[in-house]
């Protein structure tokens, strides 16, 4: 885990941050057609780590689960087979 050094107050993060954290950069990545690989993503990346642990005041709001799905109703059911008839 990676610490922040500080008097003030102390920043853990663990593996499920940094899975979030290569999951934005990998989105940013092929948004913008950049090899991952490259300077430039690298650069993304520091910029990103920083934000991430110094500067964002609740990391747990970029955490949070999607909703469950709702169930379909059969009249949602039938919209949609219409739609995809149209």
């Amino acid at each position: 885990m990676l610490q922040q050094d500080t008097t003030s107050s102390a920043v853990v993060l663990g593996s499920d941050d940094l899975e979030l954290l290569q999951r934005f950069l990998e989105a940013w990545c092929e948004e913008n057609g950049v090899e991952q690989s490259s300077e430039k993503a690298a650069d993304v990346a520091s910029a990103l780590f920083n934000w991430y642990q110094f500067e964002l005041g609740d990391r747990n709001l970029l955490k949070t689960n999607p909703p469950e799905p709702l169930p379909e109703s059969s009249e949602l059911k039938h919209l949609l087979r219409r739609l995809a008839a149209a």
